[in-house]
């Protein structure tokens, strides 16, 4: 701040003169001088000039603020005020109390009368932010000023200070300008005099004190500030007033600017309801707003905005409808009609002395357009008469006031505007039309992992091909507008030139919605591609008007099209397209993403390559329309990558997706065609002659674990319609007999034979051709299947896939996407975790580390290289495609399983050993086998009942006397899917159970126990029977002394994992001891602590900070994310180290001490520390981990059914509250006690690992080569 240390710097920097010790200068553009004596600390104006001092208490060295006013003063007479126009400290009678109170300095207007405008001078930062929020709680001190003098035309707050010039390595006198104007808007004046006019607006004029003009300006002009509209170039003396805003002045928009809440915020106010229409006139205004940043230079005044106090809502409009005129014909090749303000005098002009039948015909269609064919591109409310159209206007005022200060061509920030398509589409038609914007990051990312230079750069002729490039559902055209800049990069670190206009014939966009198609076209202009085409209309049809969009057209396809959009076949019209899995959709189907799937074949030239997101579903819902969509990837496409997104990618919708990176087949030949021959050279012919056919028989029969021969009888059986029984027990074949006597075509064979038996036996030809419909249908049955499996399988064989999973926990979701989301109310929208996310996202790409990104990952494996390894490892996996899909079934859905690498048995342990199915390898249980209800378990008894049930072993006990003895066995839970060995007896629970007993001679039950802990059940996390999954599973069979071994290290592995459980049971007791022998002084919690009862938004919080009963843990345990969006409104606020406890059912036990802030339900009771230098929270926390605690909060319990704790005898619990220094003792040992139960989880937590390590070292063929 100015200060008297540094006072003679700034004067010197004024141009001020030292004499004698005082500074001195003379300003001779209004003839006086201005004096600073630091001998008698006295700062001298000019009164004999005029300069009116009405208070001596600013002439002095006395307060920092005095150095502001002169320096203002200084600062005046530089632009040209004169001194007998300017007045210090006028003194008026302010408040109730009949205080007085003092201006800094008033402004005189150029003809002597007051004022022109009241300057309040305050030192810089802290006074001069405190005087400003003063302004917007109660006016502060320059309203009531204003009260006095209503004649006041600006009211200005005004600080000074001097800092280090980074640029001269001097110092520079910088300042903070707050201006208010204080003239009402003659629109507004107007719009007051309409009668019809139902909305009243306060006005200045009619205001009487300073509290009725604080309240004008707060609903009226919504605390509107002006910047420096006195001391800038553009001004002069006397003649102020809202500066021109030239295009040289506009910034790049901010995120602190909160445009999407404050344009939210204007239709909020204004009563505008309807966002869909609102989201429409917006986009003109960015059209009439790209257009004259597009026509303007530097240093030209723009049209887009409002004059304050020279412009009428229709000189304004004006400008906007030619601007909207000029920039649908140059951007979107459309004539939209113009009247302009001269029309009718220049029509005049023209028609004076002619034929007036000509001047009448032109004025009558004119009207008849004015009146039936113009629409109002700007009527944010419906306009249909002049009170109307100013009560728009003032809305259309707002929203230019919003923007006009902000650039659009060239922005460096678009993904604010994203965020705000977003959130009005979220709320209008975009949940309609199954659409939703990808985040800027994530096209990114997508564009990032494609090879463009292999595309793009034809080395042998050292030339640039350019890719022809098309979005079928282009939304607001982020894949293009990314697309088109990482081509122009591709080129550049070629050291080649991009040519100018090369997007015209490449660059290819389709959108439905005419409102995006428009915003697609306008970010084209916004990132240079000025010739880039957009299509309006539907991205599964052809076009050829203008634009032809044809069949094999493209190299390259990015899209993130709409799914899952309700009956849209009843509205899908194409003209110069089909799909063959239109057939397979009925009328309420709803999965429009299988078509987008089909139309990438469609659109792709031969070797061309797509990246497309699409709902996870897409690889494994079963319904007829998937399983054909899977067929069009499987038969056109190499999948080279999946890349799994989490559900935070996309923000509140909480979609699982997928990315599919895919690469065209390079035909003819065609790929499909030769696989069909392969199938049909298999099941015709027992010696295949072509070596391709060999092939892919003997890598099929290796992958099922069929021996050669094996499929080879199966064939000439089924050539011979031989007897089929043989295979109702075979290893493989078994699977399609189990399902075939299920079927209807069993029995309608069977209805054959019996009608042929009879038949036959009248003829007297009993014996001839028994069951022969019966073996045909089987064989037909099984056959259909078989050949549909070895055509995929031909197709896939040589296939690998890189499949790459995002982390599921929130955290580490934010860390490899490089963003996160908000919803807190004002700050909505994305928030990336990097300056500039163009060069780094998370771990999506890195510009300086390249090598250690997903994207390069990616991007190898469409140049034939797949690798899992590094440093992101853990998300990375390698797959064969074959491995991927499941042959192991009677039903081929061509699911595509993402984590065949990691849990299938299959892929995961390659046996040396020979297998059976799990079916052929059991015995059945002998003895009593008598099932009991849940309800008829007890808490003691004579034997111990196992369930099903996961949590526990034993599920209770009972006296029946029918138990199991035939043992050991395994108990397999059908719904569960957890493996149980018993080797006591015991009685079976009713829920579901399956009994697994073993031939011992063959192979242990204990090691079959110990390798199905390994394998991964299909379905198993759907409710649902499946043991039919895991009977026709295979087992190896390595000798029982390799089996034995097998035993042996699991069996010490389960030793470490019930030590581990030991130690994490030894340190709960520790602990419990520890608290049960705290001495201290006895204080009820209520003393303590209080309850946090704040209520803020649920809006104000992040998702993952919320916690309800449903996602904190039993036992102590903590929280875990909340699964779902919660229907509320408001939440109780936490802070860091408050205690949240459930108050439903207490005996769970639920409580966490928060390491954050956030919102929880309340139904959760929140304890806040007292006093932190008394009471540690973490001690206070550990009090109430306790049982007593539960069990008080239980004693005073409401309900029955859901039981809760009384809130008000909660707080009468005692703790035991030892000095501070002990409290921190006693929490320092059992945050020691606590490490070792960690550590001993994740003992826990390796062990299934460490066991399949274990088999997979004695089973695999490699541990033996």
């Amino acid at each position: 701040m100015l200060t008297k240390e540094n006072f003679a710097d700034v004067l010197v920097h004024l141009g001020f003169t030292k004499e004698n010790n005082i500074y001195t200068k003379k300003f001779e553009n209004v003839g006086c001088v201005l004096k600073a004596d630091f001998a008698n600390e006295k700062l001298i104006y000019p009164i004999e000039k005029g300069f009116a001092v009405n208070d001596g208490t600013t002439s002095n060295f006395l307060h920092d603020e005095n150095f502001v006013v002169f320096e203002c003063v200084a600062r005046l007479f530089e632009k040209g005020y004169r001194p007998e126009h300017i007045e210090l400290e006028p003194r008026w009678s302010l408040g109730h109390g009949g205080k007085s109170g003092k201006a800094d300095i008033c402004v005189k207007n150029k003809d002597g009368s007051p004022y022109l405008c009241i300057i309040e001078c305050k030192t810089f930062g802290s006074e001069y932010k405190k005087e400003l929020s003063n302004m917007k709680e109660y006016g502060g001190q320059l309203f009531s000023y204003w009260e006095q003098e209503k004649a006041t035309k600006w009211l200005i707050l005004y600080a000074s200070d001097f800092v280090l010039d980074s640029g001269s390595k001097g110092k520079k006198i910088i300042t903070s300008i707050s201006t208010v104007n204080c003239a009402d808007d003659p629109n507004l004046l107007e719009l007051s005099k309409d009668e019809k006019n139902d909305t009243k607006y306060k006005l200045y004029k009619d205001a009487t004190n300073a509290k009725s003009l604080f309240e004008v300006w707060k609903e009226t002009y919504e605390q509107k500030f002006l910047g420096d509209i006195i001391f800038n170039d553009d001004t002069v003396a006397y003649d102020i007033g809202v500066l021109p805003l030239k295009k040289k002045n506009l910034a790049d928009f901010t995120r602190d600017a909160k445009i999407v809440n404050q344009f939210e915020e204007i239709l909020r106010h204004n009563n505008v309801s309807d966002k869909e229409n609102a989201f429409n006139r917006l986009i003109a205004l960015f059209i009439a707003k790209l257009y004259d940043e597009k026509k303007k230079t530097d240093d030209t005044e723009v049209d887009f905005q409002y004059k304050s106090g020279t412009d009428t809502y229709q000189t304004m409009q004006d400008r906007l409808q030619r601007l909207h005129h000029d920039g649908m014909k140059e951007f979107m090749k459309e004539e939209i009609f113009y009247v302009s303000d001269d029309y009718v005098k220049n029509v005049l002009k023209t028609s004076l002395g002619e034929n007036r039948e000509q001047l009448e015909k032109e004025l009558n269609d004119t009207i008849t357009k004015l009146k039936f064919y113009t629409n109002n591109d700007f009527a944010f409310k419906d306009v249909h008469n002049k009170t109307l159209f100013y009560q728009n206007g003032k809305i259309l005022v707002e929203m230019v006031e919003l923007f006009q200060n902000y650039k659009i061509v060239d922005s460096k920030n678009l993904q604010l505007l994203g965020d705000m398509f977003e959130q009005l589409l979220n709320k209008g038609f975009k949940q309609n039309e199954g659409q939703f914007f990808t985040p800027v990051p994530i096209t990114s990312f997508i564009w990032k992992c494609l090879p463009l230079e292999k595309i793009i750069f034809d080395g042998e002729k050292n030339e640039i091909r350019y890719p022809k490039v098309i979005d079928y559902a282009c939304g607001a055209g982020h894949f293009l507008t990314e697309g088109f800049g990482e081509i122009n990069k591709t080129i550049e670190n070629l050291n080649l030139k991009p040519k100018s206009g090369w997007e015209r014939g490449c660059i290819y966009g389709i959108e439905k919605d005419y409102r995006l198609a428009r915003v697609s076209k306008i970010s084209l202009f916004m990132h240079g591609a000025d010739e880039g085409n957009i299509v309006f209309g539907d991205g599964l049809d052809n076009h050829e008007n203008e634009i032809t969009i044809k069949n094999g057209m493209f190299d390259i396809l990015v899209a993130n099209p709409p799914y899952s959009v309700s009956a849209f076949k009843n509205h899908l019209e194409l003209k110069n397209n089909s799909f063959e899995i239109l057939d397979y959709i009925s009328k309420d189907g709803k999965e429009i993403e299988t078509l987008f799937v089909e139309r990438i074949a469609q659109l792709l030239k031969p070797k061309g390559i797509a990246a497309v997101i699409l709902p996870s579903s897409i690889l494994s819902n079963s319904s007829a329309t998937y399983i054909k969509a899977r067929e069009v990837i499987l038969k056109n496409f190499a999948l080279h990558s999946i890349v799994q997104l989490g559900s935070k990618t996309f923000g509140a919708t909480g979609t699982n997706t997928v990315v599919l990176y895919l690469e065209k087949n390079d035909e003819p030949p065609v790929k499909s065609l030769a696989a069909k021959d392969s199938v049909s050279a298999i099941f015709s012919s027992d010696d295949l002659q072509v070596a391709a056919d060999k092939e892919v028989f003997e890598k099929y029969c290796a992958h099922i674990q069929v021996e050669k021969e094996d499929y080879i009888k199966f064939l000439k059986d089924a050539r011979k319609n031989a007897d089929c029984s043989a295979y109702k027990n075979h290893n493989y074949f078994g699977m399609y007999f189990s399902d075939f006597v299920q079927s209807l075509e069993f029995k309608t064979a069977q209805k054959q034979d019996e009608k042929q038996k009879l038949n036959s036996e009248k003829n007297g030809n009993a014996d001839a051709n028994v069951n022969e419909n019966t073996r045909k249908a089987f064989y037909r049955f099984a056959r259909k299947t078989e050949e549909d499996k070895i055509y995929y399988f031909s197709l896939c064989k040589n296939q690998k896939v890189l499949v790459v999973t995002a982390p599921n926990d929130n955290a580490e979701q934010e860390k490899f996407l490089g963003y996160s989301w908000s919803n807190r109310k004002g700050d909505e929208g994305i928030k990336p975790k990097y300056e500039k996310t163009e060069e780094k996202c998370g771990l999506l790409y890195n510009k300086d580390d390249e090598e250690n990104t997903v994207s390069r990952y990616v991007k190898d494996s469409f140049l034939g290289i797949y690798r899992s390894e590094g440093k992101l490892q853990k998300y990375l996996s390698v797959c064969a495609l074959p491995d991927m899909l499941d042959f192991s079934r009677a039903v081929f859905d061509k699911a595509i399983k993402t984590n065949a690498k990691s849990k299938s048995a299959e892929t995961e342990i390659k046996s040396r050993f020979k297998t059976k199915s799990l079916e052929q390898i059991l015995l059945p249980v002998e003895g009593k086998l008598t099932k009991i209800e849940q309800k008829q378990i007890m808490q003691e008894g004579k034997f111990p009942v196992v369930t099903q049930e996961s949590e526990k072993f034993i599920s209770g006990y009972t006296n029946e006397e029918n138990c199991v003895t035939d043992l050991p066995l395994i108990v397999f839970g059908d719904h569960s899917c957890t493996f149980k060995y018993v080797d006591f007896p015991f009685v079976r629970g009713a829920d579901g159970t399956q009994l697994l007993k073993t031939n011992q001679k063959e192979i242990l039950t204990k090691f079959l126990y110990f390798y199905l802990q390994t394998i991964h059940i299909y379905n198993s996390e759907k409710y649902e029977r499946h043991f039919k999954y895991l009977r026709t599973m295979n087992i190896p069979l390595p000798p029982l002394e390799v089996q034995k071994s097998v035993v042996a290290e699991c069996e010490k592995l389960d030793f470490e994992c019930e030590n581990a459980k030991n130690e994490i049971e030894n340190c709960k007791n520790q602990i419990e001891e520890i608290m049960a022998n705290v001495q201290g002084e006895k204080k009820r919690l209520g003393e303590i602590a209080l309850y946090a009862t704040k209520r803020i938004a649920y809006s104000e919080i992040r998702a993952e900070d919320y916690v309800s009963t449903d996602n904190m843990l039993q036992k102590c345990e903590g929280v875990k994310i909340y699964d779902g969006v919660p229907n509320i409104e408001s939440v109780i606020e936490y802070q860091k180290d408050d205690i949240l406890v459930s108050n439903i059912r207490p005996y769970l036990r639920k409580i966490w001490l928060s390491d954050r802030s956030g919102g929880c339900s309340p139904d959760v009771l929140v304890f806040r520390n007292s006093d932190q230098k008394k009471l540690d929270s973490k001690f206070l926390y550990l009090s109430l981990c306790r049982d007593s605690f539960f069990d008080f909060m239980m004693s005073g319990r409401k309900g029955i059914k859901m039981p809760r704790g009384d809130k008000n005898t909660i707080p009468n619990f005692f703790v035991s509250v030892p000095p501070i220094s002990e409290q921190k003792k006693i929490v320092a040992k059992i945050s020691e006690l606590e490490q070792k139960i960690s550590a001993a989880k994740a003992v826990i937590a390796a062990c299934p690992e460490r066991k399949s390590a274990v088999l997979k070292s004695w089973l695999e063929q490699a541990v033996f080569q």
